[in-house]
């Protein structure tokens, strides 16, 4: 009996959403190919040290390194969210998924290097603040100098990593709208049916957020480019905040619809009934 609940957890998120791709199948295979490559490229487009000051100094580009790799993994736990929910192999699906790929490898290198920059930046002055001096730092804030990044060229960098970024999660955006137009055939419940349109939202509101830094560049020039990359951190505000609202929302829903159900049973209808009843509502939700 334990065994069999296990195995029905497995095959349901803690969302609550039925896994429909358990087997992983050749284009998620390739996606993850091409993810693997991306991160090598990120490790081999860096000079091998020749030196030990040029091995210190290539330490301080380790935090963009880690806020790459950070944000390529959570891209691709939301492409493998999706093949595991929807299942899907239309060719809709496979489209949009060789669209992802193609734009994936482009951004790679700007995503490298304006990372590599700000966070060499970030590191460097920490560590200047501390009461460093060691030659390691000296040489990392000597290439920060040498890049030396015009205005005109902060706009460049800024309008090319949002424009990677859009593109992305359009792309996962209309993946899920595809998946909410196949609803009947794919059998979603409820609870499916109001999570998808949450994934739509979620999306939708961070191609807003991309969307308003890429504006701040373009009306007003690499000048603002630091006040275009501040609005990337309404992401971590806004996304838990919309999550929450629709989590209430659902659950709000769910009991108006027991009330409603409660509400028009028979006065005879006896206590078993009832439960059977509200057994089988949360069954489909």
């Amino acid at each position: 009996m334990s065994s069999k609940k296990s195995s029905t957890k497995k095959q349901i998120s803690s969302d609550g959403f039925r896994f429909r791709g358990m087997k992983t199948t050749r284009l998620e295979n390739l996606t993850d190919t091409i993810f693997g490559f991306s991160i090598t490229l990120l490790v081999i487009s860096s000079e091998v040290p020749q030196s030990y000051v040029e091995l210190q100094a290539s330490m301080y580009s380790f935090v963009g390194f880690l806020f790459c790799i950070l944000l390529l993994l959570s891209i691709w736990n939301a492409h493998r969210n999706f093949f595991k929910y929807y299942g899907l192999q239309d060719s809709t699906t496979k489209v949009l998924n060789f669209l992802f790929l193609f734009v994936l490898l482009f951004y790679i290198y700007p995503l490298k290097y304006l990372f590599s920059y700000l966070g060499t930046a970030i590191y460097a002055s920490i560590k200047t603040s501390l009461g460093d001096s060691s030659q390691g730092l000296q040489l990392a804030v000597k290439k920060l100098s040498q890049s030396n990044l015009s205005t005109d060229q902060w706009s460049d960098i800024m309008i090319r990593f949002g424009l990677g970024l859009f593109l992305i999660y359009l792309i996962f955006m209309l993946l899920h709208v595809n998946a909410f137009k196949k609803r009947k055939e794919l059998k979603m419940n409820k609870k499916e049916y109001y999570l998808t349109k949450t994934y739509i939202q979620l999306y939708g509101i961070l191609l807003a957020i991309i969307s308003l830094s890429i504006s701040i560049v373009l009306i007003f020039g690499g000048k603002h480019s630091d006040t275009a990359g501040f609005v990337y951190l309404l992401i971590p505000i806004i996304l838990p905040f919309h999550r929450r609202f629709r989590e209430k929302r659902y659950r709000k829903i769910k009991n108006r619809k027991k009330i409603i159900i409660e509400d028009s049973l028979p006065s005879h209808l006896d206590q078993n009934e009832t439960k059977a009843t509200e057994n089988e509502d949360n069954a489909t939700s």
